[in-house]
Formats: C-alpha cells, structure tokens, sequence
C-alpha cells in the first residue's frame, strides 16, 4: 500500500507547465501518432517474419502484443524483400503462418527501432549495447519489404493432427525439441521423476519426421508411475504450451530404434550456480532468474568459498558465471576441479570464467593479438603517442565492442545445438576469441570472417574478429567443460541463446 507519494521540485515544475499547455500537449501527442501512422519513417515499409515451427515466434508476437505493436498472419503470397539472414534482397514465399508486421501503425517508430537491420546509433561512445534487431535477438528469419503487405488475416491456419494413436493406446511419446516450450516441458518431467530419452539422430515413425533432440518416453520405462504417465504427459505440456505425439511403437521406420545407443537416457542433474567474491552480480542474476522463473527447475546456489570436494559431491553441473575467480588462480583448487569433472561432473563457463579457465591449461587457449600492425602503425607515426585526456573514450573506440551481433556458425550434429539451425546470432560484448580445440573437445559455435551483423565494432578489433571459437565442449574423462564465451542470457532478452543454455544443462555430456 502507497501511503504518500513524493514529488521533487523538478517533479513539481513539469507538472505546472503541462498543466499549463494541456491543449497543446494533447494536440502535440496525436500528432506524434498520427504522423507515425501516416508517414513512418526507416528503411522499410513492412516485415515479413517467417515461422519454423519453433516457439520463437510465437514469444515474439507476445513482445509486439506487450509492446502495442500491430501484426496479422499473412497469406500465401510471393513477395521480394531483404533477407536478414543472407543480408541480400530476395524473391520468397509467405505462408500462411507467417506474420507480417506493416510500418504504417502509431507505434511505427517502435517498429523501426526493434526490428531495423542496424541499429542506428548517433555516438558509438555509448555505454550500452549497439545492436538489438529482433529477428537476431529470437533467432527468426525476417524479410524488409519497400511495399505495405495488404493480402493479411487475423487468424493463423490450424495445424493438422499428427497422429492418430490414441494416448492410452501408445507405447512411446515425441516432444519436438526446437525451443524453451520443449526445454520446459523437459524440466517438468524430471522433477515429476519421469524417464525421459532424447534422439541423437533423426528418425521417422508413422509418416512423421522427427529432428535430433527430440525427447522421448517410454511406457515400459515408466512403469513405476503407476499408470500416470498419460496424466503427467498431458498436464506438463499443456502448461508448457508444447504438443506431443503419441507412438505406437519404440520401433521406428527410418533412423534408431528406441533402445538403440543412439537414443540417449537424460539423468535429471542436481544444478549448483557459484555465487559470492568476484562473481558477478548481473551474470549470477540471470542464470538464477532463468532456472527459478522461466525454467521453474531447481538450483542450489553455493558460495565460491564453499567449493571444495565434499559439495561437489552433491553437484552433477556446475555453472562459472561471468566473474573473476581467484580460486580458478589457485592450482590446487583447480585440480580439485579437474578430478571432478574426469569422474562425470560437468562445468558450464559463461563469459570471462571461460578466460580464466583458458589461462590455467583446461586444454582451451586465448587467441593471442597480432601487435604486428599495431608496431607498423607506431613506426609510421612517432607522435600516435600523443593524445588528449579529454578524447580518451573515443580514443578507445577503435579496439572497443560495445555489444553487436555476430553470426556464428553452428555444429548443429553436436547436443549443444540441438533444436539450431547451422547458425547462430551471439551478442559479441568484448574480444574475447579462443583458438579451435584440435584433441578432446568439440568446436560447436566458430566465428569465420565477415561475420559481424548489427551494431558497432571498432576499425582495429575489427580485423582481429575473425576465425575463433565461441561455443565449444572439452572432454575431460568422463566429464565434460562447456565454454560459452558470450552471455547467452543476456538480461533474460537474448531469447536465442536460451536454448543453447538448455542443451548445456541437460543433453551434453549424458
């Protein structure tokens, strides 16, 4: 309850003046709206925004509809428009799915800003990111059209019944793995102590094809539940928002039958996230926000000063968010850790935790700058020394990234990027570039060159951005270590990365 509210002078001195020009404000603020309706401005008229049968569309039609932003479901129709993922103008089909979002709305500004191919920033000394295209951000391919898209409906085409095996009659259950409705559901069933197995391959059964990742349960599997399986299967996906398909058999037409060492048993892991000295706050707050209010499955948080041999006992995953940790500087603790993961544990490292562990020998290396050119430059220039105190942050402009969008390529055959097409979009926060693992690991996420997609890099950093690993798996014994350099979850926005994040918990190294 509010007992008082308290208006500053400043406060005070605005409401006066508007309670003073209130015929004005009000004429200025339709204005503003009905000029954006009629005359918007950008690079282009309207956007078509493909669907893929993940659930990434679906969040970002509930972020327009937060936001005010009109959108309808096209029709089928062919349009040319600029592609964002091959960044080059294109003739392509809009099915009926698809939604278009037209330019010519009172919130058209808006539209412009989120949904711009680069954003348009006045200063690149800014403390803030540079790029934020949503196509990007959710991982959606999107079209920029010059024309208004005309040919829309309100309504979205029903999907057709998969299957026509009654749920009670099944021996076996699908769930898609192609987004956070899936990784959801999944959380569920292991807390609900459901056997869950995923597909490492793909596979078809009754006329359906299936990806890798897809989860799968067996009846047979689950005979403890007493009957419930059809029950909990019901209630998990429906507050999921996910479908599922119900199977006649574990025998399947085309790929791994259910038994086979391809299909992949998921052990529910007992989840700690280090928090405490030289961890960062917004690093460790994203991680514990994800696990505690979008995936709702459970995590222990524990004190960087209280990881030792007797609690990692008691941890399947250990996750390093971004920080400074003084005990990955201590050789001791770093065997402790090492000998963990060679008996089955498993690290995730976000961010400067993966430096840290590419500076003490976890079989990852730093790419090293070439100060060649920089030598070259000093020689060319004896006076490059001399520079002002008040130009210093622009100074630094050209070896600075203040946050754009890079497009990494992906081994989607990898559990890492299962549910990912080849590619990636990664908000790239600093230089950080590591060097291919040749032995023992996996290269999931590369950068090669001309990579950069959105935002502001500066001119020297830019030449070094090219031919380095992002995401990637060391093997260690019967562990593993996931190095994930950038922020994947990104103040819980970068919705791309959160299914990576997924696949790290729960389908690598099981």
């Amino acid at each position: 309850m509010i007992d008082c509210i308290i208006i500053t002078q400043p406060g005070m001195s605005t409401l006066e003046v508007s309670a003073l020009q209130s015929s004005k404000l009000v004429k200025e603020f339709k204005s503003y709206y009905d000029k954006a309706r009629s005359t918007p401005g950008g690079e282009f008229k309207s956007y078509i925004i493909k669907y893929d049968e993940s659930d990434r569309l679906d969040r970002l039609k509930k972020l327009f509809d937060r936001n005010g932003i009109e959108w309808s479901y096209t029709n089928s129709a062919t349009y040319t428009g600029w592609n964002y993922f091959s960044n080059k103008s294109e003739v392509f089909k809009a099915e009926p799915n698809d939604i278009v979002v037209n330019a010519n709305q009172p919130n058209s500004n808006l539209v412009r800003v989120l949904l711009e191919r680069n954003s348009k920033v006045t200063d690149s000394a800014t403390y803030d990111i540079t790029a934020w295209s949503l196509p990007y951000v959710y991982g959606v391919n999107a079209f920029g059209l010059t024309n208004y898209v005309t040919q829309v409906s309100k309504t979205v085409t029903a999907a057709t019944a998969a299957v026509g095996v009654s749920s009670q009659a099944a021996s076996a259950y699908a769930i898609r793995w192609n987004g956070m409705n899936s990784a959801k559901a999944l959380a569920s069933l292991l807390k609900k102590g459901v056997k869950v197995r995923y597909a490492e391959q793909p596979f078809t059964t009754q006329g359906i094809n299936f990806e890798k990742g897809t989860i799968l349960v067996t009846r047979t599997s689950n005979q403890s539940l007493n009957g419930k399986l059809d029950e909990i299967l019901q209630e998990v996906t429906a507050a999921a928002g996910i479908g599922y398909y119900p199977l006649s058999s574990s025998f399947v037409d085309k790929g791994y039958d259910f038994g086979s060492g391809r299909v992949r048993i998921i052990q529910a892991p007992r989840v700690s996230l280090v928090t405490g000295d030289g961890v960062s706050s917004l690093g460790m707050g994203e991680v514990w926000h994800f696990f505690d209010t979008q995936l709702q499955y459970p995590i222990h948080l524990i004190n960087v000063n209280d990881v030792n041999k007797n609690t990692l006992r008691q941890t399947d995953v250990l996750i390093l968010p971004d920080g400074n940790y003084r005990m990955l500087s201590d050789k001791s603790m770093n065997e402790i850790l090492k000998e963990w993961v060679s008996n089955g544990g498993k690290i995730i490292a976000l961010e400067n935790a993966v430096a840290q562990l590419s500076r003490n020998d976890w079989g990852i290396k730093m790419k090293s700058d070439d100060k060649k050119d920089d030598k070259k430059d000093d020689k060319k220039d004896e006076y490059a020394a001399l520079r002002k105190y008040e130009n210093r942050e622009r100074d630094m402009l050209v070896n600075a990234n203040p946050r754009s969008i890079y497009k990494a390529e992906l081994d989607n055959s990898h559990p890492l990027a299962f549910g990912y097409p080849g590619f990636y979009y990664t908000l790239k926060q600093d230089d950080n570039l590591y060097e291919f693992i040749k032995e023992g690991g996996w290269n999931v996420g590369v950068i090669k060159k001309e990579a950069q997609v959105s935002g502001f890099v500066g001119t020297k950093l830019k030449e070094k951005m090219k031919d380095g690993l992002l995401i990637g798996v060391q093997d260690m014994g019967r562990g593993k270590v996931v190095y994930l350099a950038d922020d994947v979850l990104f103040r819980s926005f970068w919705e791309n990365g959160k299914l990576l994040f997924c696949n790290a918990v729960f389908m690598v190294g099981q």
